[in-house]
């Protein structure tokens, strides 16, 4: 499912962004305490900029349910899970894939059968993402997750093996509504999925005191950047990318940038693939090659920081002489301009005067020349 390139700048109005909001996020749109209070309903109309609004409301679907998040029995899952998450963090990243693998599943499988060797007999032989990637003869098992990873309860938490989930992710799911991560994803550092939350009358949080899950889902090839924020009842198309800093509250379609707080669609996405303008193969490759910004002086000592401190304080400094001299001669330019002003309005004057002195002597005489020729008559 391709969009149309062009279709999401030209039209951004706030009619559509209004009615993109309530119709294409399920979880806001089952909510009638937050629903849209200009729509009794939620069709979708010719004139949207996205073909597929109706596909994607039919495709992706999820009902909000209620759960007593404070009971017992789900306490007790989620100290469950809090205990395997702490289990995980402490294990380090360069570990034996078993046990990096055995770890995860006690999060996301924690009543799976095990084999005496400790692995699971529905999963076979652990292979993390990662080591796929060093050895493409292998098949991933077990999605490349780095600690630490912080998940409330893992029951419905579904990841795709071959995706890579880098620290600090929070994912905060339900018991009653399922959190599935597709395939080949990347999920940047800081990132926090949500799937829970609470009535939003103070009436219905006083009384009630149960909280709410809706589904969550991330299709395949997805790339969410860093400090990213996925709120409850969101889908995100095959192949989007997701800028960092991104508060996702609304349904992305496929193959679609999208950046900002609240997320705004900034354009669609062509499928070809970018090659690498410079590839780097080994480490050691890696040492020899230069890539750097100014200060690439610096070889790691305070001394050269300091010279290539000062060498830039002194550029910047030559730089603003240079530019504290620019101004100076455009003054002075300006000064000799008003000065010519000043000149050539006073010579203007000067013969003005002169000439209109002259034409008063010229027409004296002439009245008098002519007083005289009366007077000899």
């Amino acid at each position: 499912m391709i969009l149309d390139p062009g279709h999401i700048e030209e039209n951004t109005s706030l009619r559509w962004r209004h009615h993109f909001r309530y119709t294409s996020n399920p979880y806001v749109a089952s909510r009638p305490d937050i629903s849209s209070p200009h729509s009794t309903h939620h069709s979708v109309t010719m004139d949207q900029p996205f073909s597929t609004a109706a596909a994607l409301k039919q495709q992706y679907h999820g009902i909000e349910v209620s759960f007593p998040a404070g009971n017992n029995d789900f306490r007790a899952v989620r100290n469950s899970c809090a205990a395997a998450c702490r289990a995980f963090n402490s294990t380090p990243e360069d570990a034996d894939a078993k046990i990096r693998g055995e770890k995860w599943l006690d999060i996301v499988k924690p009543g799976r059968p095990k084999k005496e060797d400790g692995t699971s007999a529905e999963e076979g032989t652990m292979v993390t993402h990662d080591q796929a990637i060093s050895n493409p003869a292998l098949k991933a098992t077990i999605p490349f997750v780095k600690p630490p990873l912080w998940v409330d309860y893992g029951t419905r938490l579904k990841v795709a093996s071959s995706t890579f989930i880098n620290r600090n992710c929070v994912i905060l799911d339900t018991p009653v509504a399922d959190l599935i991560i597709g395939e080949r994803c990347n999920i940047g550092t800081n990132c926090t999925i949500v799937c829970v939350g609470h009535p939003v009358s103070l009436e219905g949080r006083r009384s009630s005191k149960l909280s709410t899950g809706a589904p969550v889902t991330i299709g395949n090839d997805v790339w969410i950047g860093a400090n990213v924020t996925i709120l409850p009842g969101v889908s995100i198309g095959n192949g989007a990318v997701i800028g960092a800093g991104t508060l996702v509250n609304c349904n992305i379609p496929p193959m679609t940038l999208a950046v900002g707080s609240p997320v705004r669609l900034v354009k669609s996405l062509v499928s070809t693939e970018d090659k690498p303008l410079n590839l780097i193969k080994t480490v050691c490759e890696s040492t020899k090659f230069t890539n750097s910004l100014p200060m690439e002086q610096w070889d790691g000592t305070d001394s050269a920081f300091r010279a290539a401190q000062a060498a830039q304080l002194a550029q910047q400094s030559r730089r603003g002489s240079e530019q504290v001299a620019i101004q100076r001669r455009e003054e002075q330019r300006e000064r000799l301009r008003k000065s010519e002003i000043v000149v050539i309005a006073a010579v203007t004057t000067v013969v003005l005067a002169l000439l209109m002195l002259f034409s008063l002597f010229f027409f004296a005489g002439l009245y008098l020349g002519g007083r005289r020729g009366c007077i000899d008559l």
